[in-house]
């Protein structure tokens, strides 16, 4: 049940929002602001490129790490005072990281910075528990899902101008600030709850369940540690270690007094499709938006050697800002149709315009752009705000933190499987190894293959309470 120390009817559910917002925002703004700074940074420290791309890697593997158990560590311990924590140590991971007079320093600043990753699940948690009408909680829902996917872009481009002017750390001590605004705004309007009060953590099964999903993580070629030299006893390394990782999981899980995810709900389908249809979405389409559209666009032979500042004005632009402003109403319009609806038609729309872009963008610029913004609407505005709406209404009431977690470090992997698989793909059989027009368009067939597969997946999840509550008022 669960227990308030701030009354929310105290305080407009508005401020809450503003709040959680900033939050998210602070978070968001150190993993994106920092991505037009690599040479900048690898010149204030006397790095290299593989330095600073690892950096990188540290801070996401401690975002996925810590995404498995803190949104359920909220439920017990207070999702107030964790958000707190969280904004902590972000706090602390920032002035290392903008301190740092070295890159070894600033791989320890950018892990903790990390850490801070569940604030996104945890807002969600909130924002669900202090807003009861579903269409006001579907817009907030969209807006802070959007937001978390970026602020319309223009995170990235005040990132490129201000360490042009001013240097990495420059933007450093602008997300510091950011953060620091968050803090005082949590602390102040967000309530408290305890929705599992007095329940304890199941620390062994967070050891394996993290085993697990950094190992499949590091098995399709993101292992930040490179503690094997040959690439395919790597990975199968990797595998065999997450399977036995999974194996122990669950035959602990059956064991245990106090497991992380209740016995009863060991067969839930929601527990198990909801992670894998968020890892082949994000297999099948973050790749092709994110890789294959820069490459491409900026390919002097394949493509149209667009300089990067251009390709992103013309294609990466439009698709976040559309994407930023359609994730509200999506988010609205699962209080009306329902998220699991809303979810299969956009993924259907995904397919559509994939083999669109597979038969005719590839040749035509405006055909291209015109694609790249319509996936903006279905998949950064409708799939990706479903899938984390889906991942709060299906979590298990008596565990409402623990469907997030498993959901979030889902995102990760689906998105290291994409660059992993895509990428290869792009180069696989051109000449010399260069990147031809026939390596973009296998690269997104794939991402067509995978898409329809997790339609077909997505026909497995439960149908939440809400999409329940939406047919009783049909």
């Amino acid at each position: 049940m669960s227990t308030t120390k701030a009354d929310p009817g105290h305080k407009t559910r508005n401020i809450i929002l503003v709040g959680l917002i900033f939050a998210v925002v602070a978070f968001q703004l150190n993993a994106t602001m920092l991505n037009p700074a690599v040479k900048q940074m690898e010149s204030a420290l006397s790095a290299t490129t593989a330095q600073i791309a690892f950096t990188t890697s540290l801070f996401f593997l401690s975002k996925a790490i810590f995404q498995i158990f803190m949104p359920r560590l909220s439920d017990m311990q207070g999702r107030r005072k964790i958000l707190i924590v969280t904004m902590g140590i972000l706090i602390v991971g920032t002035v290392i990281s903008m301190l740092a007079p070295n890159v070894a320093w600033l791989y320890v600043g950018r892990a903790i910075q990390g850490a801070c990753g569940p604030v996104f699940s945890i807002a969600l948690l909130i924002l669900r528990e202090s807003t009861a009408d579903e269409k006001e909680y579907g817009s907030k829902l969209g807006l802070i899902i959007a937001i978390n996917g970026g602020v319309a872009g223009i995170d990235v481009i005040l990132g490129g101008w201000m360490a042009d002017n001013w240097g990495f750390r420059s933007i450093l001590a602008f997300t510091l600030a950011i953060t620091l605004a968050a803090l005082y705004m949590i602390i102040r309007w967000v309530p408290e709850s305890h929705p599992s009060q007095g329940e304890k953590m199941d620390w062994v099964g967070v050891v394996f369940l993290s085993i697990f999903f950094v190992t499949v993580s590091w098995a399709v070629g993101s292992n930040p540690f490179f503690l094997i030299t040959n690439k395919s006893t790597d990975m199968w390394i990797w595998i065999g270690t997450a399977v036995v990782a999974m194996l122990v999981f669950v035959l602990w899980e059956h064991s245990t007094k106090t497991p992380l995810i209740p016995r009863a709900h060991l067969t839930n389908r929601a527990i198990w499709f909801m992670p894998l249809t968020t890892i082949l979405t994000l297999t099948s389409i973050m790749a092709v938006v994110n890789l294959v559209v820069p490459s491409f666009a900026q390919n002097p032979t394949a493509g149209w050697g667009m300089e990067a500042s251009i390709a992103s004005l013309l294609f990466m632009s439009p698709y976040a800002l559309v994407g930023w402003i359609a994730g509200p109403f999506a988010g609205r319009l699962a209080g009306t149709f329902g998220y699991r609806f809303l979810l299969r038609t956009s993924i259907a729309a995904n397919v559509v315009i994939l083999i669109l872009l597979a038969l005719f963008g590839l040749s035509n610029q405006w055909v291209f752009g015109i694609l790249i913004f319509l996936l903006g609407v279905t998949y950064a505005g409708t799939t990706n705000v479903m899938l984390n709406g889906l991942g709060v209404v299906l979590s298990p009431k008596e565990a409402p933190g623990l469907l997030p977690g498993l959901n979030g470090a889902s995102f990760g992997i689906g998105a290291s499987l994409s660059f992993a698989l895509l990428g290869k793909t792009i180069t696989a059989g051109s000449p010399k190894g260069s990147e031809s027009i026939a390596g973009y368009q296998n690269a997104i067939w794939i991402g067509v293959g995978i898409m329809i597969a997790t339609l077909l997946v997505s026909m497995l999840l439960p149908k939440p309470s809400a999409d329940n509550a939406v047919e009783a008022e049909k």
